[in-house]
């Protein structure tokens, strides 16, 4: 469908997802109502998102040579993703999350890092970033996101970047497209009002900034248009892993030659829609899917056209 290439740059871990009946809990053992275990990772979920939405996905990520590192990298094959740049380290450990999924579908997420995955740029060999349509990094990994980033931009391949906190901040100008969480822009701030930080995300001219707000959609600045994108109603179940659907979605739509308005509306309603299913990865939309939702609202010119 299309021959666009997204190269992800960032962390693939093993999710262990449990749908709970009361959080917080009310008693020191609280029932759980579902269970299953699942890839994650910011760069490896929007890896799997992008694939779903039909552009060639590659992932470089660090595993350990565990059962959890082989099970991240069959979850990884089974939904598309290119895996050859996943790199398995002899002796290391992969990073392993706990997640508690609330009745209201929102999540909380408890993350052992791993160990041994040791971050280095000679990792990147033979992914050929500069071959890409888009890079896309999340800064788990910093060297080796930083490299893969210096590469594109090289070579004119456009940067996006996934910030969920300020750490390694002084990275963020390397994108084309910084692209924050509420929680990342009220670090930056000092406190929680959107509105006012985007003004201050922006780490050089020209930089598309924006700050995913969760169920509000998106806050943007492009260029000196400051854009608000809503986001669907949908009957949430599981918001685990929507904030990295909308980043692979909104990378997938550059990639396809989508100006930012309209990547950020494809994007915003793959999230959404990503969310009617408990487990990130089980309810993923496709292009068409997506397509068909947006023709089903109320049209307009800045829509994805690509």
């Amino acid at each position: 469908m299309s021959r666009a290439r997204l190269l992800a740059v960032g962390l693939s871990c093993l999710d262990h997802v449990w749908r709970v009946e009361h959080f917080p809990p009310l008693a020191s053992r609280t029932d759980a109502r579902a269970y299953h275990s699942q890839g994650g990772g910011p760069a490896a979920t929007a890896a799997v998102a992008a694939a779903h939405l039909g552009v060639e996905a590659a992932l470089v990520a660090l595993h350990g040579d565990d059962a959890a590192g082989d099970a991240a990298l069959a979850d990884l094959a089974a939904h598309g993703v290119r895996v050859e740049g996943v790199r398995r380290i002899e002796g290391a450990a992969t990073f392993v999350s706990a997640v508690l999924v609330a009745p209201d579908g929102e999540r909380w997420i408890f993350p052992y890092r791993g160990s041994g995955l040791v971050d280095d740029p000679a990792w990147l060999e033979g992914s050929a970033p500069e071959d890409a349509s888009v890079v896309l990094i999340d800064l788990r990994h910093p060297k080796l996101c930083r490299a893969a980033a210096e590469r594109a931009r090289a070579a004119g391949v456009p940067v996006v970047a996934d910030y969920g906190n300020l750490r390694s901040w002084e990275d963020a100008h390397l994108a084309d497209h910084l692209l924050v969480a509420r929680e990342c822009a009220a670090e930056l701030l000092g406190r929680d009002d959107p509105e006012v930080a985007l003004g201050r995300l922006r780490q050089r001219p020209g930089q598309v900034v924006g700050i995913t707000l969760g169920a509000e959609g998106l806050l943007m600045l492009d260029g000196e248009r400051r854009l608000k994108v809503p986001a669907p109603r949908v009957d949430a179940v599981d918001t685990t892993g929507a904030g990295d659907v909308f980043h692979g979605a909104y990378a997938a739509g550059i990639a396809r030659g989508m100006n930012a308005e309209g990547a950020a509306r494809y994007a915003v309603a793959a999230a959404a829609l990503a969310c009617r299913t408990f487990g990130a990865r089980r309810g993923l939309p496709d292009d068409a899917e997506v397509r068909a939702h947006l023709a089903r609202r109320t049209p307009d010119r800045t829509g994805p056209q690509a």
